[in-house]
């Protein structure tokens, strides 16, 4: 029975990719979850039972679904998926009397009892079987440094000089036990003080040098920590901010926080852990050498006890790297579920939920706090294998080297004396301290894959397809066009658009209304480049927006999102969002156009009054009407509002509605509310995936619609087309 590995989900919904990909590495088949989103775009919202067997036929997998008892689980073809908690996918891969062991993909590998699974488990299962069309799969290459950082200035030249300076360092460390020996062999024996005088002095001189070169040798490497650091982070955060916006709606915030801080634990390990091994592997064979000059046979019980700390050291990876993977995701959750809270935390008050919440983050705590408990556990257990290994090594060393004294003072010949033993003794601890931190440094590397794994998810992420150069695109008009447009979220997901077809002048101004949830935003992210039309085109003055570049189009629109936020900074800061050269007079002049600058004058420190985190302390019209100051301050040619003035109140409403009139833009605005519409020239209603266009809106048909409810609307504009 094939026995799969712990893969863990990445996307919030992907539990039966991470499924699938398991037992199909399992069976040989090795693939990844990257792999797997691109042979089966998994849909936002997660896969039904149906989608998961057409994904394993795909793979080369039968699928048999199985409605079964608790009991019967033993009876199942192991690996199988277990239906978990209404919601979520798991891997079952033994049953052992009373104790089930699965792999769930959401936290790894897990024990359970049958009273436990009684309490997730569904009743429903998917036997997965290999047939003829299933081909087996080698492992993908290593994911290269290169492509997880990008391109970093300097890095060799610099470790080069760290490197040499080291080596000198180690010279002198193989000299040092040196001293002892004279000392004993030729200093004490002879009485000889002016020897001892002149060696003081010799290896004084040494220890100077040596503690000159310690220091220069950390300061280097503290400079390349950071000078690294900076570079990779940079590199990195630069590519997550061109990440398509669908990357961050799939995933938690906690998550890609915990992915993004893997830079630090490879930028650590490669200009600490490197240069370390490196000299570590040096001295290892310059210690080595030294110890077979003295004596052969007790350098073979050194090399014996340092290969079974190594064997010890290799039995304990893959619980270690278990532990720690799960420890990361677990961590990972933990800290979404502590800034959920906080941004949540006035409805968790109304509602009565903040004990609930704090029992909910104190189990994931926990969950953390028992995945350190087996790291440690595992630590103890080497470390304590470790000293009795060496501890026992030691002491058959000193027997064995106290005999082979002795030996050769009896018969005359001394072939190792009490000097060479000394020195033996300190070549040998160097020894078996450079190897044991050389093989604990492997081990180290080995665990880096983990971070780099979990760093691929970002770094290897295909960034948003906008490689144009920034040019001004004055010379189009701002007119916007959908031609022939389908999308939907996922394969198994219904069309939100079909063939959809829409043409928005320059300077019109267009009203998006429809029944919630029948793809308003969605059509906007579409019009905006935010999200990729599946089929079809769109086009901005008439030319494909991917000729033209997706950041040279969004520099000529201004938006209000229904999820738009405001940042740590000033009201001031908000409207010219952060402008390196903001222009006072044309801030005030937006507020004014917004109809919030009276509100700002009454606040006692005015335009530079603070704004809380994500404009905490600001009342939901005045947030609206400041992200409205925003777009406008952007001069663009066509201002997009979504919802952007639902917390208003009719009379304000319409006073920034007659204000927006007197721009020379082109607006898309999606609205429920009948004012809101019948300000508008020409309706669109989005309705089961058509645009319904109506005809453009005169006074009298501008009181009918506000005078009629959505529904009533909808019949109108079906009869005005």
């Amino acid at each position: 029975m094939p026995r799969p590995t712990p893969i863990l989900q990445a996307e919030m919904a992907e539990c039966g990719l991470a499924c699938l990909a398991m037992i199909a590495t399992a069976h040989g088949a090795t693939t990844t979850l990257p792999e797997m989103r691109r042979r089966f775009p998994g849909a936002l919202k997660g896969m039904r039972l149906s989608d998961l067997i057409a994904a394993a036929a795909g793979l080369g997998f039968s699928g048999r679904p199985l409605k079964l008892p608790l009991a019967m689980l033993g009876q199942l073809a192991l690996p199988c998926v277990l239906h978990w908690d209404m919601n979520h996918f798991v891997v079952l891969t033994r049953v052992r009397g009373d104790q089930v062991t699965l792999l769930d993909p959401a936290v790894g590998e897990r024990r359970l009892s049958l009273e436990e699974v009684s309490t997730h488990f569904t009743g429903v299962a998917l036997e997965l079987t290999p047939v003829a069309e299933f081909k087996t799969a080698a492992p993908a290459p290593r994911i290269s440094l290169r492509a997880l950082t990008g391109r970093v200035l300097g890095l060799r030249r610099s470790l080069l000089q760290i490197l040499l300076v080291a080596i000198v360092l180690e010279l002198f460390a193989i000299l040092a036990p040196l001293f002892n020996q004279m000392v004993v062999d030729d200093v004490l024996t002879s009485g000889d003080r002016d020897l001892l005088t002149v060696l003081a002095i010799g290896f004084g001189l040494l220890l100077v040098a040596q503690t000159a070169l310690g220091f220069a040798r950390s300061w280097m490497v503290i400079v390349l920590s950071q000078t690294l650091s900076l570079q990779w982070k940079s590199n990195t955060f630069s590519h997550l901010l061109r990440l398509p916006v669908a990357f961050f709606e799939k995933r938690h915030l906690g998550d890609v926080t915990s992915r993004f801080g893997s830079v630090d634990a490879i930028q650590r390990t490669l200009t600490t852990a490197a240069i370390e091994a490196a000299l570590d592997g040096l001295m290892g064979v310059a210690a080595l050498a030294m110890m077979l000059m003295y004596s052969w046979r007790l350098t073979l019980v050194v090399v014996v006890a340092v290969a079974l700390y190594a064997g010890v050291r290799w039995l304990s990876y893959r619980p270690l790297r278990d532990a720690s993977a799960e420890r990361l995701i677990v961590a990972a959750k933990e800290d979404t579920h502590f800034l959920e809270t906080l941004r949540a935390i006035t409805p968790l008050k109304l509602f009565g939920r903040d004990e609930e919440r704090r029992a909910r983050w104190q189990n994931l705590v926990v969950e953390v706090q028992n995945r350190d408990f087996r790291t440690a556990r595992l630590g103890m257990v080497f470390g304590t294998a470790s000293t009795l290994i060496f501890g026992v090594e030691n002491l058959v060393v000193l027997v064995l080297g106290a005999r082979l004294v002795l030996d050769g003072q009896q018969a005359g010949a001394v072939a190792l004396t009490v000097g060479m033993l000394f020195a033996f003794t300190s070549y040998k601890s160097q020894f078996t301290s450079r190897v044991s931190g050389l093989i604990d440094k492997t081990i180290e590397f080995r665990m880096l894959g983990l971070h780099a794994e979990r760093l691929a998810d970002i770094a290897l992420e295909p960034p948003e397809p906008d490689d144009h150069a920034i040019h001004e695109l004055a010379h189009l008009a701002p007119s916007l066009e959908l031609r022939d447009v389908s999308f939907r979220y996922g394969p198994q997901e219904p069309w939100v658009l079909r063939h959809a077809n829409l043409t928005v002048p320059a300077g019109a101004s267009i009203a998006i209304t429809g029944p919630s949830g029948s793809g308003k935003t969605t059509l906007l992210k579409l019009l905006l480049g935010l999200l990729p039309p599946e089929e079809g085109e769109v086009l901005y003055g008439g030319v494909p927006m991917r000729q033209l570049g997706l950041r040279n189009v969004r520099r000529q629109v201004g938006t209000v999102m229904q999820d738009d936020v405001l940042l740590t900074g000033s009201l001031a800061d908000n409207i010219s969002f952060f402008d390196v050269q903001p222009d006072m007079a044309r801030i005030e002049s937006c507020a004014v156009l917004a109809r919030i600058d009276e509100d700002i004058r009454r606040m006692p420190m005015g335009y530079q009054t603070p704004v809380g985190d994500l404009g905490s302390g600001l009342s939901g019209g005045q947030k609206q009407r400041l992200l409205l100051a925003r777009a406008i301050y952007a001069k663009p040619r066509v201002l997009a509002l979504d919802e952007a003035t639902s917390h208003l109140d009719v009379e304000r409403e319409r006073a920034v509605t007659d204000n927006l009139r007197q721009l020379a833009v082109t607006r898309l605005v999606i609205a429920h509310r009948p004012d809101t519409i019948a300000g508008a020239d020409r309706v669109v209603v989005l309705e089961a995936g058509r645009l319904v266009e109506a005809r453009s809106v005169n006074d009298e048909w501008a009181a009918r619609v506000a005078a009629m409810d959505l529904s009533a609307l909808l019949a109108a504009t079906r009869k005005a087309t």
